[in-house]
Parts: C-alpha cells; structure tokens; sequence
C-alpha cells in the first residue's frame, strides 16, 4: 500500500519533469548533429532519453535473445502497445532508428531532433510517401544502420497481436535486410492507449523484450512477400497464447 500511495507523486512528478528531459535531449542531439556528426554521442543522447523515461516512471527492463541480433543493418519488428515499447527498444537494444508517425515532427524542438537523429517519418495514410521513405533508407541499412518498425501500424488497445501491414517486409526485401522479431510484454498496461499517466497506481512495472532469431529477407522476392509476413508472425504469436486464444 505503502508503494501504491507513493506511485502517485511519482508519476505526477515525473510527468511533469518528462517534457524538460525530452527538450534538453533534443536540444542536445541538434546541437551535437550540426557541430559534430558525431553518431555515437548522438546514440549516447537517444539512450539517456530513453533509459531516462523507464527509470523515472519505475519501469525496470528484461532483455531475452540478445544473441539473436546478427551484425551490420537488419530491421527490427515488433509487436505496438504503448510509447513504452520504443523507450524499452531504444533504451536496453543498442543503436538504431525508428519509424514515426509523422504528426510528431510537426513538435517544436523534437521534432526537428528527430529529423536529425534520422527518425523515419511515417505517413500512415500516404502509402506512396512510406514507400518513397523506405526507398531512402536502403542505403543506409547497407552502411550498417538499424531500424524498428511495427508492422501492425498503430499500437493495440490491448497485449495482441494485430495484423500486420505489408510495409516493413517490403522494405526489408528491397534492402536485402534480415528482419529480427522483438515481442514486447508488458508495456501495455504501464501506459494503455488513450491514457497519459504512466504507471499510475503502480511503483514499478517490468517490460520483457524478446529478441527472436533473425529472418533473411533476402530469400524472398516481393512476390512470396506473404510468405515472409506469416513466417515473422508465427515467429511471434506463440508469445501471446491468452490473447489468441
């Protein structure tokens, strides 16, 4: 009980610092990418970012898999339930970038951080403008970047898995890029769609990330795309037992 009472400050409190530590974050990485170019100090920011947003909502991260990750550029995909996923990703599985819904570019301050960390801007409704997006990426894959991307498209009310769009498997076929799974468990319910409390009532939650072994995109052609989609989802669904069932 003693926990609960205390949650609430603590998450009232730190709602409150979360917008300073994101603008000092941003401000930081602009000025870092326009004096330096210098990517691992601008990971080193993302990672305080990120790892700063867990810790002060209490939320503590498990990271399963680690092994699987194969060197060089691949593309990550992942099951979408809260902002808590790319915070928990970005936080505890290395350098990468991912893919957002472009409303949060028009942000002041973060939204041209993101530009500059080289954040993919996702247009949802504009399937061209995605695919024109992706295009402009493969290089950068082949140069050793990462990427995560949900293939569901939005995040789920609820711990499921959704059905999958065929954007990420397209661009990871074009790229010749292996796809690594990641299952994120437990996120859902430190901040649920349409809630802006993080872990309200709670002390500390704990977000599992599964790394699963990779796929090798490059054995399939955009025609067996389908076939690439339903591998990485079997991949994945067994994580989600009560959901499915």
């Amino acid at each position: 009980m003693f926990w609960k009472l205390l949650s609430y400050p603590r998450s009232i409190l730190a709602l409150i610092y979360f917008p300073i530590h994101t603008m000092l974050c941003s401000i930081s990485l602009i000025i870092v990418n326009l004096t330096m170019k210098n990517r691992p100090l601008e990971d080193r920011i993302v990672e305080i970012w990120t790892r700063g947003a867990c810790r002060m909502f209490g939320v503590e991260v498990i990271v399963k898999g680690r092994e699987n990750q194969p060197p060089g550029g691949f593309i990550y995909v992942f099951n979408h339930t809260s902002f808590f996923d790319i915070f928990a990703m970005n936080g505890y599985l290395g350098s990468f970038r991912f893919g957002a819904k472009i409303e949060l570019f028009r942000i002041p301050v973060f939204g041209p951080a993101m530009r500059r960390a080289g954040i993919l801007p996702i247009a949802r409704d504009r399937r061209e403008e995605v695919f024109k997006v992706y295009k402009e990426a493969e290089t950068r894959i082949k140069a050793g970047e990462r990427f995560a991307l949900a293939p569901e498209g939005t995040r789920q009310v609820t711990e499921r898995l959704g059905s999958f769009k065929s954007g990420p498997f397209i661009f990871a076929i074009n790229a010749k890029s292996p796809i690594v799974p990641v299952v994120v468990k437990g996120a859902a319910t430190i901040l649920p769609k349409g809630h802006i409390v993080p872990n309200w009532g709670v002390w500390k939650r704990t977000v599992t990330l599964y790394v699963l072994p990779p796929v090798d995109a490059t054995q399939y052609a955009l025609e067996s795309r389908p076939q690439l989609q339903e591998k990485v989802r079997h991949m994945m669904q067994p994580y989600f037992p009560e959901a499915q069932a």
